[in-house]
């Protein structure tokens, strides 16, 4: 199978007709709950390029980049981060399958990284505007997508304030909510991109999850798959008061 190796750049793929090469005959598993929902899902996936497989750590796009395409997950996911000189990085949020990300700015202010093996649409920017400026039903679509994309920005920011409990209990009652499942949570990235996400350092997400399991909130069948015992406590914890912001 054709895959990337390095550093993405997606206009330098379209001027060499490199998509049609590298492309997978892959859809996004993008749930679809009514006949509107359908059409604007076509209106989208006929703009695409791709999808493009992307190994565990790849880079899709640098911060800085020209934003010249939106891009949708098919399967795996990615994340969006920002490394410093200090050798530290922040996540700032992870993306699923059936999820676009990179529609709120001109230039990406953010890298986007390949979390585990993931395969990624490529829909070119101006095309998709152009019809949402045509097709309410894409712009509402569009609109619905940026909202969620800042609010969950917004939650990110207000969730660095809490206790280690507090953020670990979020965090996985949001990745249960987006993953669909509500009890049994495989874990689709790796303990280190949690703390770099919540702000904790990977041994105080160990011992975070150790201290849940104490309270049977969760239980451990492996290092990566949980199961969530008691959602309403875990619910509780999210809305603990705030304490001085640390990376614990």
């Amino acid at each position: 199978m054709a895959q990337l190796r390095g550093i993405s750049d997606p206009a330098a793929f379209e001027r060499a007709g490199i998509f049609d090469k590298l492309a997978f005959p892959a859809d996004p598993a993008w749930p679809v709950l009514s006949d509107e929902q359908r059409s604007v899902q076509r209106s989208i996936i006929s703009l695409r390029r791709g999808p493009i497989r992307h190994r565990r750590d790849q880079v899709v796009v640098c911060e800085g980049d020209p934003a010249d395409y939106i891009f949708l997950v098919v399967d795996g996911v990615v994340r969006s981060c920002r490394t410093f000189q200090s050798g530290t990085r922040n996540i700032l949020g992870f993306y699923f399958p059936g999820e676009l990300f990179g529609s709120t700015d001109q230039k990406h202010v953010l890298s986007v990284e390949a979390a585990n093996d993931a395969m990624i649409l490529y829909l070119k920017r101006s095309a998709l505007l152009s019809i949402a400026a045509r097709d309410s039903r894409v712009a509402s679509f569009l609109l619905a997508v940026t909202t969620s994309e800042l609010r969950r920005a917004q939650e990110h920011a207000l969730l660095i304030g809490r206790s280690a409990k507090s953020r670990m209990a979020t965090f996985l009652l949001d990745l249960s909510r987006r993953l669909g499942k509500t009890k049994y949570l495989d874990l689709p990235m790796s303990h280190q991109d949690i703390a770099d996400h919540l702000g904790l350092t990977i041994e105080t997400i160990s011992r975070t999850i150790t201290e849940l399991e104490r309270l049977q909130l969760v239980a451990r069948l492996s290092p990566r798959t949980l199961v969530l015992l008691n959602r309403p406590s875990l619910s509780r914890i999210k809305t603990e008061e705030f304490q001085p912001i640390g990376r614990g």
